[in-house]
């Protein structure tokens, strides 16, 4: 664990380690009830954006008055917190006309990035989301 001492703060963090993919910023700060605090957090984000979250969080740890975190995840420590949770509710409540549309989103974008993007590892993923999807067959 790194701790990064700003004029009057610190950010704390981890090393990105091989299998992480997401990284997010946490922080405290005040609650609607006083003398509690509250957690918040940037969204998730590429773990390619893990230096940028880490630039920020130092940049703007001076206006708070508790540690930031940026903390990078692996899919298991994604698939292992509460905070997916609602999605998969949502989802669990679509009938099959809008699990086809979101279904035929998902074919869409990742044919718009196959085409699209210049990244080898980004065309790759999608790649293989399309074969999980049986889009793509290998016979």
């Amino acid at each position: 664990m790194t701790r990064i001492t700003t004029a009057r703060n610190k950010v704390v963090t981890d090393e990105p380690e091989a299998d992480d993919v997401m990284v997010y910023v946490g922080w405290t700060g005040p609650s609607d009830t006083p003398g509690v605090r509250r957690a918040f957090s940037t969204r998730y984000m590429p773990i390619s954006a893990y230096q940028e979250c880490l630039d920020w969080a130092v940049a703007i740890a001076d206006q708070f008055s508790h540690p930031l975190y940026v903390v990078p995840l692996s899919h298991d420590d994604i698939l292992h917190t509460d905070r997916w949770n609602p999605y998969a509710e949502m989802l669990a409540t679509l009938n099959d006309q809008e699990r086809g549309e979101m279904r035929q989103m998902a074919v869409a974008s990742m044919c718009e990035l196959m085409r699209d993007c210049h990244d080898r590892e980004v065309r790759a993923e999608a790649y293989d989301i399309l074969t999980q999807l049986k889009v793509i067959h290998h016979d």
